[in-house]
């Protein structure tokens, strides 16, 4: 069953934005991206374990991994 809403421009720009391929749906966007709030710890732990890990970008992991071990604000 299919349901028609409305939403405001910059709400579907964002819905577009993060669409990641060209099959992939508004219901598809909304699944990944909204969750029901977890009533019991039990919910929240269920939760994360099903969730797959997020994707890491090449250039801030790369960023990361040069910052390691550098104090914040340096020495003066």
């Amino acid at each position: 069953m299919s349901k028609t809403i409305t939403i405001d421009d910059d709400v579907c720009k964002l819905l577009s934005s993060l669409k990641q391929d060209a099959g992939d749906s508004f219901t598809k966007v909304l699944r990944r991206h909204v969750h029901k709030p977890a009533d019991t710890a039990g919910e929240l732990l269920d939760a994360y374990e099903n969730e797959s890990p997020p994707k890491a970008e090449p250039l801030a992991l790369k960023r990361l991994l040069n910052q390691r071990g550098r104090r914040s604000g340096g020495r003066k």
